[in-house]
C-alpha cells in the first residue's frame, strides 16, 4: 500500500497541476523532497516554492508544478547552516536573494543565500542582548524588520518562579544597524520551580501577531481586540483597522482545570520523572493571569494588498476560522478549515493539513488568477 502511495504521489508531482483549481502535495515519501515537518512556505522570485523542513533543517525547493529541484541550508555550525532547526524564519530580499534567520542558540545573524543554494553574505546584527529572532521580513531599502525574543526575566512568587518573555519589532538597515524599535511587549508565559529553567508554559498569553503592511507601515495586535493597530516604521500608533473577528472570550475556571489535566497527561507521558520534579508546578497555577484568551494567531497581506486573518483553533470542532479582509477591514470571505496555515502568494494558495496521527502533508493550491483570492480561498474549505 505504502509504495502504490508513493507511485501516486510522485505520478501527481511530474504531471503537475491540469486546472487552476487542482491542489497537489509537495513532497515524496520516502525520498529527499519528502517534507516531513514543513514549516513556512513562500513562493520565490523565481516561481519556484520553497519550504522549510523543520525535521532536516532544510529549505527544500520545488517547481511550479512540485517536481523537487534542490535543497538550501542543512544543519551545521558555518554560514549559510542552519544551527537550531525549530526556529527558523526566512524569506526573499528585494535583489531576489533567500535569507533565513534562527531563533536562541541559533547564529545571531541573518544569512543571506543565492536561490541556487550558494552562500551569499551575512549580516551581523548591532544587538548586545541575548537573543531569538522568530519572524523576520526584508524591506525594498535592503533592510530588515526583525521580531526579537529576549531572555526571559524571573519574578519570584511564594513557592515558584513566572517567567517574563520580552519581545520587540526592530527595523534594521541592510548592514543590520537599528534604525527604529516600533513595538515592544512582555508577559509572563512560564512557570518553574526554579529561576534558570525545568519551566512549563502557561496558557491564553497574549499574542504577538504583526506583518508589514501599506505605506511603511505594520499591522499589529495582542488578539485581545477586534481591532488591528497600524504602527507606522517611527513605532507610532497610527490608526486602528475594525474588523469582524469575534471578541476574545474570558478564561474561565474550566478552561484552566482543562489545561492543567491535559498538560499533566502529555508530561507524563513523556518523562515522569520530569513531571514529578519539576513538571507540577502546573498545580500552582490557579488563576489565570490573562484575563482573555486570544481571538487570533496570525495576519498577512495577501499580494492585491488584502488581510488574510487566521483565527484561534476551535476545539470543539478542531477547525481554525480565516478571514479576508480588505484593508479597510471589510469581510471580503471567511472559512473555516482544519488547515493549520495558508499563506496567499502571487500563483499559489499553500496550506498545511495534519492527520490522526499528527503527519504534516504542504499542499498547494494553483491559483486561478491574480483577482481571484477570495474565490481561491474559499476552495480551500473542507481540503
Amino acid at each position: 500500500m505504502r509504495c502504490f502511495l508513493i507511485l501516486l504521489h510522485l505520478c501527481i508531482c511530474l504531471s503537475g497541476p491540469v486546472s487552476g483549481e487542482e491542489i497537489f502535495t509537495l513532497g515524496i515519501i520516502g525520498e529527499e523532497s519528502e517534507l516531513i515537518s514543513p514549516r513556512m512556505i513562500q513562493e520565490g522570485p523565481d516561481g519556484n516554492i520553497y519550504a522549510y523542513d523543520q525535521v532536516d533543517a532544510f529549505i527544500k525547493v520545488y517547481s511550479s508544478r512540485g517536481i523537487f529541484l534542490r535543497k538550501i541550508g542543512g544543519e551545521g555550525q558555518g554560514p549559510g547552516e542552519i544551527q537550531r532547526r525549530d526556529g527558523v524564519s526566512f524569506g526573499f530580499t528585494s535583489e531576489g536573494k533567500l535569507f533565513f534567520t534562527e531563533f536562541f542558540r541559533g547564529h545571531p545573524w541573518i544569512t543571506v543565500m543565492e536561490l541556487s543554494g550558494k552562500l551569499h553574505s551575512v549580516i551581523k546584527l548591532d544587538m548586545h542582548e541575548s537573543f531569538g529572532i522568530s519572524r523576520a521580513f526584508a524591506l525594498p531599502d535592503g533592510g530588515f524588520l526583525l521580531q526579537y525574543d529576549f531572555s526571559d526575566i524571573p519574578k519570584r512568587e511564594k513557592d515558584h518562579f513566572y517567567f517574563q518573555s520580552p519581545r520587540e519589532i526592530i527595523r534594521q538597515d541592510a548592514s543590520g544597524g537599528i534604525v527604529a524599535k516600533i513595538k515592544r511587549t512582555q508577559h509572563i508565559n512560564r512557570i518553574s520551580y526554579l529561576s534558570g529553567g525545568a519551566d512549563s508554559p502557561i496558557p491564553f498569553v497574549p499574542g504577538f501577531v504583526w506583518c508589514p503592511f501599506r505605506d511603511d507601515k505594520i499591522l499589529f495586535s495582542e488578539g485581545l481586540h477586534t481591532d488591528l493597530e497600524v504602527y507606522d516604521y517611527a513605532g507610532n500608533l497610527v490608526s486602528k483597522i475594525p474588523t469582524p473577528l469575534p471578541e476574545p472570550a474570558k478564561v474561565t475556571r474550566r478552561d484552566l482545570e482543562r489545561w492543567r489535566q491535559e498538560r499533566k497527561e502529555m508530561m507524563l507521558a513523556r518523562n515522569p520523572d520530569w513531571y514529578n520534579r519539576f513538571g507540577k508546578v502546573i498545580e500552582n497555577y490557579k488563576k489565570s493571569l490573562h484575563e482573555k484568551k486570544p481571538n487570533l494567531r496570525r495576519i498577512a497581506v495577501t499580494p492585491a494588498g488584502n488581510i488574510l486573518v487566521s483565527g484561534s483553533w476551535i476545539e470543539q470542532a478542531q477547525v481554525l476560522d480565516y478571514w479576508l479582509l480588505d484593508q479597510e477591514g471589510k469581510k471580503l470571505s471567511q472559512i473555516s478549515t482544519t488547515a493549520n496555515y495558508i499563506q496567499i502568494t502571487n500563483n499559489f494558495i499553500f496550506f498545511r493539513t495534519t492527520d490522526k496521527d499528527m503527519n504534516v502533508t504542504a499542499q498547494v493550491l494553483k491559483r486561478a488568477g491574480a483577482d481571484t483570492e477570495s474565490e481561491d480561498l474559499l476552495k480551500i474549505a473542507g481540503k
